[in-house]
Parts: C-alpha cells; structure tokens; sequence
C-alpha cells in the first residue's frame, strides 16, 4: 500500500512538473520593453512649444534608449486646477510646470534643487558654460525662483525662458496708413498713427484701429508704459535709496499722500493710460487675447501691445511683415508726459517663464533632473529658443534669428510705480481702480472723473490689501521659524545657511512690523 501511495504521488508530482514547463513554454516570450516614461506636465499651448519639447524629448531618447519622454499639455485655464488635483492625488508627472503656486505648495510638493544646482551641469561639457554652477547658468542665476518660497528658500525650479512685452507692427498696413516703414519709436509718434489711422479708413470704406488691445494684456501697458510716469518719483520715494518701491511702502504712500491722487506724477499715469486705451478698439477691456491676436492677423489693427510668446504666432500666421519693438515711451522732452521721465526702462529685471520643477514624490527624481539639464543645455536651449521662436533664459543663447529685439534690454533707467497695484494682497485697490476705468475710457472719460469715482473707495481697499499683505508675512514667518528651528536641530550640525536665514527671517519681520505700525499711524 505504502509502495503504491509513493509511486502514485511521484506521478502525480513528474504530471505537475512537465505541466508546469509546458505552461511556461507555450507563454509569450517576456517583454524587451523596459523603458522608463518620464511625464512632463505644462500649460505651454503656444505656437512652437510643445513641438520644442517633443524635439527635446526625441534627442534625450537618442541618447539614453531605455527612457521615454510623454507630455501632457493641458490649456492654461484648467492647469491651476489640474495641477492641485494632480499634487494632492500624489499622481502628478515628474516634471512639472510651475504656474499659479504659492510658496506652500512649492514646499511641499515640489523637490529642492537646492544642492544641485550649485554642481555643473553635465551636459554644458565642451561649451563655454562648462564647469559653471547650474544655476549661474541662467540669465538670473534663479533668483526670481528662490524669490517665490522666501521663507525657506527652496529653489523649487529652474526656468527655460525670459518674457518680454513689445510692440508688433504690421509693416505692410503701416506703409499704406502712413507711407513709412519704421515702427513709431516713441509715445507720440504711436499717438500720430490715431488721426491718420481714422484718415484712412474714411478714404478706404474700412475699419482699422491703431493698436490691438485686449483686457488681460493692459498691465503690460501698465508696467511698460505707464511707469515711465512715477519714474522720478520713485527715485525720490524710495526708502532705502534702492532706485525702487515696493508695493507695502507703495500703499503707505499712496495713504498718506506721498503718492496719493493729488500727486501730478500718478495723475499723469492715469492720463498716459486714457491716451493710449483711446488708440484701442472700444471695450478693450471686455476683449480677450484671441480677439486682439485675431484682430491683428486679419490686418484690421497696425499695431498688437503683447508678449514676446505671441511672436511665433504672429511670425507663423501673418501673411505680412512683422517689426517686433520695445514698447515705445514718452521721451523726456515730450511736453505733456516729458516731465515725469528719466528714460527708457531697463528689463535687466526681466519676467521668467516656462518654470520647470520636479514632483517630490517622482518615481524618477535623478532622471527628471538630468533631463532638467538636458533641456539647459546651450546646444538644447538653442534649439528650443529657434523652434519656440522665444527667449532663452540661459546665458550665451541667441534669440530667435530675425527676432533680436526679444531680447530684454538691460540699458536703462528703473521703472517707476505700479499704481494699480495688481499684484498686492487681496487685489482690492486693483479691482476698485479696474472698476472704474470707464470713467477714463471713451469720448466723455476724464481723469478728473476717474479720480473722483475712486476717491472714496480706494483707501479702505488699500488698507484691506495691507492687512492681507500683513497676514501672508505672518504665515511665511511662521514656516521660516519651523525651517530654522529644525536648522538648529540638525543632527549634522548647523547648516551654514542658518545665519543667512535668520537675518532674512528678522529683516522680514521688521519690515511687516513698521509697515503695521505706519498704517495704523495713518488717519
């Protein structure tokens, strides 16, 4: 019995074993495929760039076979959205385009390059940035960066681009309209093209307007041109003699009076704005970028105030010839808005884009960094500057060919007053100002009526945005004091960046406590 038991279990056991070879014999043979995907997520929709990416990503392959690089593009007004969804679902890309984040979610979310970016990039060998730091490597060595988590910091990214604003010509309605070919160079040659303008389209049966506009790309006139007004004030307001004011102090002032309505210099601006929105299609504010851009291409508009990322729109689209120039100015000695300036502005302190940052909790964080500095490169940069048809942020890279006026331009003087105050607190004075511009806009607008529509509202608005102001820095400084307690705590011992981080921490705290104690000083 025992004898039949083990030949019937050694059978039973040699059936499973030729089962089992012949199960995996008869299989598919294993997959060859073992690349890694690395996921890149932006918002950059613009001509040229997601073709300059998919370019980028395709050399990257070549030259590491095993990684594959997949984007996922999403328009601009679902990406904040998106984004947050993506963060918190921790199922975001490993790269990601920074875009509509605060300092938090740069903490918490986005890995430090702190470190790394101190080290060489690897792929600038044989170039003249070899040997340089990484972050030297950019047009401003990742300041503007480091400047949006200034508690801790943290350099949450590096930039691809520099943005600019200009003035895009159509050369050929502007030779028709005028019978010259050189864009207007100054503020009063731009406000010539109004009367002739209106003399050709009655001579034509047509409808062509001076200047393109819509209501998202006025702050550009905003920062361009209507802060050659407060140019000299600035000067003389600044408080710790920096040539600059920021918006804290800017609201003190425009509470106490030093800046306030009555200034000849602010009602200047807002005379300056009111000329330049009258060479604008009427309701400008109610139009949208694609309404201009359209507007421009089908040569119903001589002129386009925009971005320098249009460019390759305009460049791609236009059946005409496209000048790209700074925004033209009031000169010194122009009589009306002469008397405020010191000259043209200087945009040594440029706007940077296309922020890339790395998810933290990335699957592939060594890889996402190397293609960060893949992407760099100036042999990279290069490439993507010509197909993107946009400015480069890292140094020695040219712009665009036929587009050199993209560039910023570092000569000049500073900007004066950002008197909407656009980007400070709550937004509250903004949105008390933007309310009211029609009674500066149009035939019966005036400055008169502009300032004493927002007489009455505009100081609770500043003081709110101040208390908002006033309660950001409070949070801030509670996490920079969490930072440098855990700095203190450190088990490798005090980094040497603690020092640093407690004289920001008290010039900070310093700072909140005297623009507090001054706007509870001013009646």
């Amino acid at each position: 019995m025992t004898t039949l038991r083990t030949r019937l279990a050694l059978a039973l056991l040699t059936i499973g074993f030729f089962g089992s070879v012949a199960y995996v014999l008869s299989r598919d043979p294993p997959s060859r495929d073992q690349h890694v995907t690395l996921r890149l997520g932006h918002w950059l929709m613009h001509s040229g760039m997601r073709e300059a990416f998919a370019e980028a990503g395709r050399r990257y392959e070549l030259l590491h076979p095993e990684v594959r690089i997949e984007q996922n593009v999403v328009p601009i007004r679902s990406y904040p959205a998106w984004l947050r969804t993506q963060l918190i679902g921790g199922t975001a890309p490993d790269i990601i385009g920074m875009f509509a984040v605060n300092a938090e979610i740069i903490n918490r979310y986005f890995l430090p390059l702190n470190d790394v970016v101190l080290q060489p990039n690897p792929y600038n060998v044989g170039t003249p940035l070899a040997g340089v730091p990484w972050r030297n490597t950019f047009a401003d060595g990742l300041e503007s960066i480091q400047n949006m988590s200034a508690a801790t910091g943290q350099i949450g990214a590096i930039t691809l681009q520099l943005n600019t604003y200009r003035l895009f010509t159509n050369v050929d309605l502007l030779r028709r309209v005028t019978g010259q070919t050189t864009p207007p160079e100054t503020f009063a040659a731009l406000q010539a093209l109004g009367p002739l303008v209106e003399t050709y389209n009655a001579t034509h049966a047509v409808s062509v307007t001076p200047i393109a506009g819509c209501g998202p790309y006025l702050r550009y006139v905003n920062e361009q041109l209507l802060a050659s007004q407060t140019q000299k004030l600035a000067v003389a307001l600044s408080p710790m003699r920096t040539l600059k004011v920021g918006n804290p102090d800017l609201a003190l002032m425009m509470l106490d009076g030093r800046a306030g309505l009555e200034e000849p210099a602010v009602q200047s601006t807002f005379e300056l704005l009111r000329e330049v929105t009258n060479l604008m299609p009427p309701g400008v504010e109610q139009l949208q970028r694609d309404d201009a851009l359209f507007m421009f291409l089908q040569g119903k508009a001589v002129t386009f105030i925009a971005g320098s990322w249009d460019y390759g729109v305009l460049a791609a689209n236009g059946n005409f010839t496209v000048a790209v120039d700074p925004i033209p100015i009031p000169t010194p000695d122009d009589p009306r808005f002469g008397p405020f300036v010191l000259g043209p502005i200087s945009e040594a302190a440029v706007q940077h884009e296309a922020p890339m940052a790395v998810f933290r909790d990335s699957a592939h964080p060594a890889l996402a960094i190397d293609f960060l500095q893949f992407l760099s490169s100036p042999e990279i940069a290069t490439l993507f500057s010509e197909m993107s048809q946009r400015t480069s942020a890292v140094i020695g890279v040219p712009p665009p060919a036929g587009a050199g006026n993209l560039a910023p331009r570092l000569e000049g003087e500073p900007a004066g007053l950002s008197m909407e105050l656009p980007y400070f607190g709550g937004r509250n004075a903004f949105r008390v100002m933007s309310n009211h511009h029609h009674l500066l806009f149009g035939p019966g607008g005036s400055t008169a009526a502009f300032i004493a529509g927002i007489r009455a509202d505009l100081p609770p608005a500043i003081r709110d945005d101040v208390q908002r102001h006033l309660s950001n820095e409070q949070k801030d400084a509670q996490r920079s004091d969490a930072l440098i307690g855990l700095m203190l705590t450190h088990p490798g011992g005090v980094p040497d960046t603690w020092r640093e981080r407690i004289e920001t921490q008290h010039q900070r705290e310093g700072d909140a406590l005297r623009v507090a104690r001054e706007v509870a000083a001013t009646p």
